[in-house]
């Protein structure tokens, strides 16, 4: 009988520990933010840290008046692409602005859009290439992250680079290159900063007009505080700020 009864009480209390730890993790899930953690992807012209160690860029100013306008204490960190959403996909930080491609849906939630951008396909200067199609077994740069679902199977050779002003430098010096894809005002700003012109290259094509950048938040974030960064989210994408910034970094 007394074994009877211990066992029933080691059953008993390891129930209530069981209850008590997935309570926590409840608890823990759904807490309001402090503090609200941000990540900007390190990709000059929309973010980038100069020598002084400053911040700068049209993502990361997007970024900074979602923190500003939540009243929240908050972080704006400057990321390389992968960290960034690995920390996400972690809980590290608690939103990212990124395309919605595969490693950016499975690192987090997209909340709302950021902002709609055009990307092109830039032609050498000579190249006979007018449309899409014309890209078939020809050779293109792409930023190394990217994808483009227009473009699938047509390149021959697709060189990846780490930054779009390496695309550009490629794209003007090396004749055995095609094309390079960019988002539009990314091309505009490293032409002109690198001194160059619209005369020094070929015809621009559009391969996606109007793509949408997201808000991606962290799983597990509190409904509320979801609720509250969408609502933010969508009041600046109504606004101009994306355009004055474009204004701003020499983009249109």
């Amino acid at each position: 009988m007394r074994k009877v009864v211990l066992i029933t009480m080691v059953c008993s209390c390891l129930m209530v520990w069981l209850q008590a730890g997935s309570l926590a993790e409840v608890q823990s899930s759904n807490r309001e933010i402090n503090t609200l953690r941000i990540g900007s992807q390190d990709l000059p012209p929309y973010g980038w840290k100069d020598v002084q160690g400053m911040k700068h860029g049209v993502i990361f100013d997007m970024n900074q008046e979602i923190g500003i306008r939540s009243g929240l204490p908050f972080t704006n960190e400057i990321l390389p692409l992968s960290r960034m959403l690995m920390m996400l996909r972690n809980g590290e930080i608690d939103l990212l602005s990124s395309q919605a491609h595969r490693p950016a849906l499975d690192s987090g939630d997209p909340l709302a859009v950021q902002f709609k951008i055009n990307v092109v396909a830039v032609t050498r200067k000579g190249s006979e290439i007018r449309t899409i199609k014309d890209f078939k077994e020809k050779d293109l740069i792409y930023h190394h992250s990217a994808s483009y679902l227009q473009l699938e199977g047509l390149p021959r050779k697709i060189y990846r680079v780490k930054s779009y002003r390496q695309a550009v430098q490629m794209l003007f010096a090396r004749p055995n290159v095609d094309g390079a894809v960019f988002s539009e005002p990314a091309f505009y700003y490293w032409m002109r900063d690198l001194g160059l012109t619209r005369e020094n290259f070929g015809r621009i094509i559009m391969v996606e007009p109007d793509k949408k950048q997201w808000i991606f938040v962290r799983r597990g974030m509190p409904p509320r505080t979801q609720e509250a960064i969408k609502k933010i989210v969508e009041e600046i994408y109504r606004g101009d700020l994306f355009e004055n910034l474009l204004i701003k970094y020499g983009m249109k």
